[in-house]
């Protein structure tokens, strides 16, 4: 089997669109990648990443969380999102049929949320939940302690979650923040595979992004990981 052949378009306002087109299943499955993460953050506002993947599908402007639940279980699709070191991401997954108004969807979590506070505090409250439960097993614990001495300060030693004392800091106002940085059309990846045209990606991309600009700001930089140290042992003690 011969490979599918790979389509690279971009529009004007800086949205790359990478299409594989792929007629085996009536299924088209998309990614938006942001160039966002824990690269990004500060030590003061670990886990922002993952607070807002965690609260993005929780509302819009237009729609509350149970209006944006109903409509992508209506069509069968699935939509989530999720952070990690070097980017954040939607994916969907959905019949070709139903592509445009997932997409359209998807256009209005990215562009839009509205960070409703109760789901904020909600949210904050499962990843406190999720670092306590982490701090109990061994192997989170040597794994966290193995970014730290590789990677001292920066960014990569963090966790994606942060820590109890940066969650209770951060704010809606935070998210916003952070969203308006680096929610933007030039720093935007779409990738779609399954029954799609390329020319037909890039129009229903276009309508649902096309008319999003870009920001006066430039984009953050994120800084450069260190020199990794020379091997070391470290060792740690834990109550049982």
């Amino acid at each position: 089997m011969s490979a599918q052949p790979i389509s690279l378009s971009r529009l004007t306002n800086g949205i790359t669109v990478i299409t594989i087109e792929n007629r085996a299943a009536d299924l088209i499955a998309a990614r938006c990648f942001f160039r966002a993460g824990g690269r990004w953050e500060t030590p003061h506002q670990a886990g922002i990443s993952h607070l807002l993947a965690a609260v993005m599908t929780k509302g819009t402007q237009g729609r509350t969380a149970p209006e944006i639940a109903d409509q992508v279980e209506s069509m069968g699709a699935s939509l989530g999102t999720d952070a990690a070191a070097d980017y954040f991401t939607l994916g969907l997954k959905t019949v070709t049929a139903d592509f445009a108004p997932i997409l359209n969807l998807a256009a209005e979590i990215l562009r839009s949320p509205s960070f409703p506070p109760p789901e904020v505090e909600l949210e904050q409250q499962l990843t406190l939940q999720n670092i306590r439960a982490q701090s109990e097993r061994p192997f989170s614990v040597a794994f966290q302690q193995l970014r730290q001495a590789m990677y001292g300060e920066h960014p990569y030693g963090l966790s994606i979650l942060g820590t109890p004392e940066t969650l209770d800091c951060l704010t809606t106002g935070d998210l916003k923040d952070y969203h308006q940085t680096y929610f933007r059309p030039d720093n935007l990846v779409i990738s779609l595979s399954g029954r799609i045209e390329p020319e037909r990606a890039m129009a229903e991309i276009t309508a649902a992004f096309g008319d999003w600009r870009i920001p006066d700001a430039p984009l953050p930089i994120a800084p450069q990981p260190p020199s990794l140290p020379p091997p070391s042992s470290h060792k740690i003690h834990q109550a049982t």
